[in-house]
């Protein structure tokens, strides 16, 4: 079944309740969608963030990049990083799937993103120009 991570019947399920348990803390997502080593900004960019938990899939943002390719600020559930580090295995983070589509040229890629308390992760989203001149225009 497919939630919406702010939606009543999602924080009706046990799956909600223990999600954020341990995950009580934010992260910041940043989206930048370009092509041409990063020359061209691509707007209208069909962005998501989704985490699957066993057979179930939760939604957690969909959006569009805007003229500039970007999507700013995208509030995401993480673990709380411990207040002091002093190995490795201090620092928490949750791992979200994104899935970045751009219609027009009918391209897509598919990234993991790692989301840590308190920070800002910014994920470029590339689109090789090869990929978008072999595409077919869909207008």
């Amino acid at each position: 079944m497919t939630y919406y991570f702010d939606s009543d019947e999602f924080r009706r399920t046990g799956m909600y309740k223990n999600f954020m348990n341990i995950h009580d803390g934010t992260g910041i997502l940043k989206v930048e969608a370009s092509t041409a080593s990063l020359a061209y900004p691509l707007s209208d960019v069909e962005i998501e963030v989704s985490k699957i938990f066993g057979e179930d899939k939760v939604i957690f943002y969909e959006g569009k990049t805007n003229e500039s390719g970007i999507i700013e600020s995208i509030i995401l559930p993480t673990r709380k990083i411990s207040k002091e580090i002093e190995d490795v295995s201090d620092i928490f983070y949750t791992t979200y799937d994104l899935f970045a589509k751009d219609s027009k040229y009918d391209v897509e890629k598919k990234y993991d993103v790692s989301i840590f308390d308190d920070i800002k992760v910014i994920q470029p989203v590339t689109f090789p120009v090869d990929e978008l001149n072999n595409g077919e225009i869909n207008e």
